[in-house]
């Protein structure tokens, strides 16, 4: 049963997906942005009643469990990258990072004024 408490959500993983779509168009992606991913797609599986992120990647047909994208989340979002010293990604994290933010755009409708997504 559900209770009416007055109290508005949290809707921060909404800005962390701006900023995220932000970073991508203009190509300044760092390190930490994989930490973000992480935090939206961890809240996302929460809000949908999901128990772990990996729902949210999408499988390619050679990698049918998303095994080589969920690693490479948990690599990049668990290693010793600071917000306070930020790296920019190598191109081939890039492309990680693209194809997990933009499979997860692709198929979850977000508000287009909030997420101005050109992925």
């Amino acid at each position: 049963m559900l209770n009416d408490t007055g109290d508005t959500p949290f809707f921060q993983h909404v800005a962390m997906l701006s900023e995220l779509c932000e970073a991508d168009r203009s190509g300044k992606l760092y390190t930490y942005h994989f930490n973000m991913l992480r935090t939206v797609l961890e809240k996302s599986a929460s809000f949908h009643g999901f128990s772990h992120i990996a729902t949210f990647i999408n499988q390619e047909r050679d990698d049918p469990d998303g095994v080589l994208h969920k690693r490479v989340l948990d690599i990049l979002s668990h290693g010793n990258y600071s917000l306070y010293e930020p790296r920019e990604m190598q191109e081939e994290n890039k492309r990680f990072f693209r194809k997990i933010l933009g499979d997860f755009l692709g198929r979850y409708s977000f508000n287009p004024e909030l997420i101005a997504q050109e992925l």
